[in-house]
């Protein structure tokens, strides 16, 4: 046991205290300036080839001269590429005793960090509850991580949220991809069909900008009801009067154009299962009935 104990503290001795960021994109460029924000030592940011662009106020590094002690290893890279990353750091430390390695996928588990858990690491899943589609560094205060967290990782992953200034909700490996269902839905699905919406106001003759304010004007109202009131009390239109006419109308109109046409079904078919609907059977026709054009169609 003291062999094992003197061991343990030699490799211990190898781990520097402070945030390895390995890739540099659009969340890996605003954890790097959050986390200096939060003035934990940022050690290096790793990339495949080092550049003149500065992240975090230092040097991108390549993986040839990237020395990986971190205490944390946080990979910010495409979900595909995560496992191989995590293998290559292993490869390269040897061990990672002492150090705890994260991955930000909101959709993956830390099954995907298993090359790293083996050399040693603990492991955990750290992702932001946000959005970010460019490399504009935005401010990490305030925002929501979903953290899956398994035993070995402790309360590390969650004291690291809040020392970067967010809020954390545990989510199970088991769930966690229905959460990041739901976090789709929430924001890059939701751009599709605010872009279908504007889509089909210019297929009735708007130009673009006018069919972006009758969304913009719609929409913002609708999110404003719909986080204030709820679902059911900002929930309007034909469904809700149950003008079953009026929605045989829509479907008939984009029968010309398949993709909107299956987006406006899908979103129809949860609005009859989900909100309060009048005339719900008529409704539910209704649908059937272009729900089987298209199959036959297919």
């Amino acid at each position: 046991m003291a062999v094992e104990s003197r061991t343990a503290k030699r490799r211990a001795g190898r781990v520097r205290q402070g945030i390895a960021i390995v890739g540099a994109g659009n969340w890996g460029s605003s954890l790097a300036a959050g986390v200096v924000a939060a003035e934990i030592p940022l050690l290096e940011v790793v990339v495949r080839k080092a550049s003149r662009r500065r992240v975090g106020g230092l040097a991108t590094v390549a993986w040839e001269k990237a020395k990986l002690d971190a205490e944390t290893l946080w990979i910010c890279v495409p979900d595909g590429e995560i496992a191989a990353v995590a293998e290559r750091i292993a490869q390269r430390r040897g061990d990672l005793l002492g150090q705890l390695a994260i991955h930000s996928s909101g959709a993956l588990t830390v099954e995907a960090l298993e090359a790293a858990r083996r050399a040693g690491a603990n492991v955990a899943g750290i992702a932001p509850v946000f959005s970010f589609p460019t490399r504009e560094r935005l401010p990490l205060a305030g925002v929501m991580f979903a953290v899956e967290s398994p035993a070995g990782a402790g309360r590390k992953p969650a004291a690291l949220v809040r020392k970067l200034g967010g809020r954390s909700i545990r989510v199970s490996s088991e769930s966690k991809v229905l959460y990041h269902a739901a976090a789709t839905m929430a924001s890059p699905l939701l751009v599709s069909a605010l872009e279908a919406a504007v889509r089909t106001a210019e297929l009735a003759g708007l130009s673009a900008r006018d069919a972006e304010a009758v969304v913009r004007v719609l929409a913002t109202a609708t999110l404003n009801n719909f986080f204030e009131k709820g679902a059911h009390r900002s929930f309007s239109g034909a469904f809700a009067r149950g003008d079953a006419g009026t929605v045989e109308l829509h479907l008939r109109g984009l029968l010309g154009h398949p993709t909107l046409h299956g987006v406006h079904l899908a979103l129809a078919r949860h609005a009859v299962g989900s909100l309060p609907v009048r005339n719900g059977p008529e409704l539910v026709r209704v649908l059937d009935s272009f729900a089987s054009k298209r199959r036959v169609r297919d």
